[in-house]
């Protein structure tokens, strides 16, 4: 495993997750545009917590299995770089989500009359 691959998973899944948190706020946001930045922000912060989660969980393991490719140092440097990948990946995320969302009709995300309480 490489730094790289590293990387391209902790990026991967901060986007998943980026995607998941930011269709919440896209959904319940106010105005278009207010929506969109507010999923790609979330986003972000979905992505940042799974870097700083799975990052240096990754690292770690990689120098364990290849001990002769590098110092544990070098590890710990590429878990700090999956900190700026995981959280761009994460606002790509939320911001591509947001915008699909905002792409549908609003009719999609309505509840139907018969899942309404009646009060």
């Amino acid at each position: 495993m490489t730094a790289l691959s590293i990387y391209s998973v902790v990026a991967g899944i901060a986007a998943l997750f980026g995607m998941v948190a930011g269709r919440v706020f896209a959904i319940e946001g106010g105005r278009r545009l207010s929506a969109v930045l507010a999923a790609a922000y979330v986003g972000a912060g979905a992505g940042l917590l799974t870097s700083v989660l799975i990052g240096p969980l990754l690292a770690l393991v990689a120098q364990y299995l290849n001990s002769s490719a590098s110092t544990w140092f070098d590890a710990l440097e590429v878990a700090g770089t999956t900190l700026w990948w995981g959280t761009l990946a994460g606002a790509a995320g939320g911001l591509a989500i947001g915008i699909v969302i905002m792409c549908m009709p609003s009719t999609w995300f309505l509840r139907s009359p018969s899942q309404t309480s009646k009060n």
